[in-house]
C-alpha cells in the first residue's frame, strides 16, 4: 500500500515539473536547467527502485548514447577544450530527460493533460506579445527594444522562437481531438492557432516567422481533414491582420520588406567579399555565415569544436573575414565550423534517423501530436535562413522536448514500449 501511495505522490510531482516546464524558461536559463535537473534525478531514482533496464537496449537510446560519446570525444579534439567541456557533458540530462518523458507518458495516461496546461502558458505569453507591440511594454513593463518584442524574456528577443517550439506541439495536440468536438470548440481551435502564429510574426523574428508558416503548412498538409479553403482563410486572415498591424509599426513595416530585400539583394556579394570591415553597408548575416565557412575550411574534418567558434573568431582571430560572433548564426555553417564535415555527417545522420523514423510512425499511427512535434523539428534544419546556436543550453533544451515528445506520445516509438 506504501508503495502505491508513494507512485500516486511521484505521478503528480512528475507532472508538476512537465506542467512549469514552459514557465520555467520564462524565468530564465538558471530556472529551467534546474527544473530539468530535478527531473533527471528523480526520474533516475524511481528507475533505480523500479529495476526497469529493458529500455537499455532500445535502438533510439544507443543512437543518442552514441551522440552523446561522440560529443564527449568533440571536447578533447577542440581548439580549447574548456569552452565547450560543460555543454558537451550536460548534454547527458537531455537524454535523461528524452527517456524520462517515454516513462511518464507510457505508465501514466493523465501526462497528455499538460498539454492543456502549456496551451494556457503559450497563449498567455501570445497575448503578451500583442499587448507589448500595442503599448510600447508588456504587462511586466519590459519593452524597448527598437521595436523588437521581448514578452517576458525582457533583454533577450527570442519569445517568436519560445512560442513556435511549443505552437506546433499543441495544435497538433488539439487536431488529434478534433473528430470529438463541437463545431464552436473547432472554431476555438483555428483561433488559438491564428493568435499563436500572428503573435510570432509580429515579434519581428523573421526566421521564426518563416519558420512557422513551413511548419504550419506541413501540419495542414499532412492533417487530411483539412480543406483548402480552411488553410486559405486561416492564412488569409494571418497575413491580412499582420499588414494591418505593420501599417502601425514602422520598425516591423521596414523589417519585413526593406530589409528583407536589402538582405536578399546583399547576400551574396557580401558572402564573397567577406571582409565585414570593408563592407559595412553589406549584409551582416552573409558575413557570418562566410566567417563560419572560412573557420570550416582551416579545420575541415572535425572543426574547432562545439562552442569553439567564438575562441577561433576572437581569440585566435587571423582571418580578416572572420566576425567575432558566438556562433555564425546558421545551423549548417555552425555545424561545420564547429563539427568539420565527418561530425556535421555523423549528427545530421543521428537526427535525420531520428526525424524520419518518427514520422513514419506517427504518419501511420496518425498522431498529430508526435507530428506536430516533427513540424517544428523540421523547420530547425531549414536551410539558408538565420538561426541561434544549434547546441545552446536554450535551443537544444527546446529542441529536445519536441523531439522527446515525438517519441513519448506515440504507441509504437515509446522506448518503454516492450
Amino acid at each position: 500500500m506504501i508503495i502505491k501511495i508513494n507512485e500516486m505522490y511521484l505521478n503528480r510531482f512528475f507532472f508538476i515539473l512537465l506542467s512549469i516546464l514552459p514557465l520555467s524558461f520564462l524565468f530564465g536559463p538558471a530556472i529551467s536547467l534546474i527544473n530539468v535537473l530535478f527531473f533527471d534525478i528523480f526520474f533516475l531514482i524511481v528507475l533505480f527502485l523500479n529495476k526497469e533496464t529493458y529500455w537499455i537496449k532500445n535502438i533510439t537510446v544507443k543512437i543518442l548514447l552514441l551522440l552523446y560519446l561522440y560529443l564527449i570525444f568533440n571536447s578533447f579534439i577542440s581548439i580549447e577544450i574548456n569552452s565547450g567541456l560543460s555543454r558537451n557533458f550536460g548534454f547527458l540530462r537531455l537524454v535523461i530527460l528524452f527517456i524520462g518523458i517515454n516513462y511518464f507518458f507510457y505508465k501514466y495516461q493523465n501526462f497528455k493533460q499538460i498539454f492543456n496546461i502549456w496551451s494556457v502558458i503559450i497563449l498567455i505569453v501570445a497575448i503578451d506579445i500583442f499587448i507589448e507591440v500595442l503599448f510600447g511594454a508588456n504587462i511586466l513593463g519590459y519593452g524597448q527594444n527598437e521595436g523588437r518584442v521581448s514578452s517576458f524574456f525582457k533583454d533577450e528577443l527570442i519569445v517568436g522562437g519560445f512560442v513556435l517550439s511549443f505552437f506546433l506541439m499543441i495544435a497538433g495536440y488539439y487536431l488529434n481531438k478534433l473528430d470529438k468536438l463541437s463545431k464552436i470548440y473547432k472554431i476555438i481551435t483555428y483561433t488559438f492557432m491564428f493568435i499563436f502564429l500572428l503573435s510570432i510574426i509580429i515579434t519581428g523574428e523573421r526566421s521564426n516567422s518563416i519558420k512557422a508558416l513551413i511548419g504550419l503548412l506541413v501540419l495542414f498538409f499532412i492533417f487530411h481533414k483539412f480543406n483548402i479553403r480552411s488553410v486559405v482563410i486561416i492564412l488569409l486572415i494571418t497575413l491580412s491582420s499582420a499588414i494591418i498591424i505593420f501599417n502601425k509599426s514602422n520598425y516591423l513595416k521596414n523589417r519585413y520588406t526593406d530589409s528583407i530585400i536589402h538582405s536578399i539583394k546583399t547576400y551574396t556579394v557580401s558572402f564573397k567579399h567577406g571582409d565585414p570591415h570593408h563592407f559595412k553597408a553589406g549584409n551582416l548575416y552573409a558575413q557570418l555565415h562566410r566567417s563560419g565557412y572560412d573557420v570550416f575550411k582551416k579545420y575541415p574534418y572535425l572543426g574547432v569544436g562545439n562552442k569553439n567558434y567564438r575562441h577561433e573568431t576572437c581569440v585566435n582571430k587571423k582571418n580578416k573575414s572572420y566576425v567575432c560572433e558566438t556562433h555564425p548564426h546558421q545551423i549548417y555553417f555552425e555545424l561545420l565550423s564547429e563539427h568539420g564535415i565527418l561530425g556535421t555527417l555523423f549528427i545530421l545522420a543521428v537526427f535525420s534517423f531520428l526525424l524520419l523514423r518518427g514520422f513514419k510512425v506517427n504518419i501511420e499511427e496518425k498522431n498529430f501530436i508526435g507530428i506536430g512535434c516533427f513540424c517544428y523539428l523540421f523547420t530547425v534544419f531549414t536551410p539558408l535562413i538565420p538561426s541561434g546556436s544549434f547546441f545552446s543550453d536554450y535551443n537544444i533544451s527546446l529542441f529536445f522536448i519536441n523531439l522527446s515528445i515525438m517519441y513519448a506520445s506515440s504507441k509504437e516509438l515509446n522506448i518503454f514500449n516492450k
